[in-house]
């Protein structure tokens, strides 16, 4: 490869890259614990009109995490991973594997801040093949994040 292809295809791989900002209003052991925790997890991680109908996490870096989701049409989809970095109510980051973009691994990494009356959460999702499948994932993220910002007052 041409040194000037690799340099296109570094700033290709860049632009395909996802970063969203929220404030949860909760605190940031109870913000990490909802992305960590099955039962929470049950509760949100699942876009605008789907709902999670399993959820399963091994919380250990190199443990696996499965988010079972079904659709209005009650069309299952799947979200599987490794946990790659854990820093209890800092940091998470995991590998991301399902049908939106297959047979393509990408990487999310979620960072917990304190912040005034909760806790800021920055999502940041990396290694997609293309723009569709960022545009994809940047609606489900903003549709998963909604309903976990609604759940937040009974985290508290």
């Amino acid at each position: 490869m041409s040194e000037q292809a690799a340099v296109q295809e570094q700033e290709t791989r860049e632009d395909l890259k996802l970063e969203i900002r929220r404030v949860i209003k909760a605190p940031r052991p109870r913000v990490f614990a909802s992305w960590t925790t099955p039962e929470l997890m049950q509760r949100w991680f699942a876009p605008s009109g789907m709902r999670v109908a399993n959820a399963s996490a091994d919380l250990r870096v190199g443990g696996e995490y499965r988010v079972e989701i079904r659709g209005v049409d009650d069309a299952e989809y799947v979200a599987t991973g490794v946990y790659r970095k854990i820093v209890p109510n800092q940091l998470l980051s995991f590998t991301w594997g399902n049908g939106c973009d297959p047979g393509n691994e990408t990487l999310v990494t979620i960072t917990f801040r304190d912040f005034e009356h909760g806790t800021e959460l920055i999502l940041t999702h990396e290694r997609f093949s293309s723009a569709d499948a960022r545009g994809r994932h940047e609606r489900g993220w903003t549709g998963c994040l909604d309903k976990l910002e609604e759940l937040s007052g009974r985290l508290s």
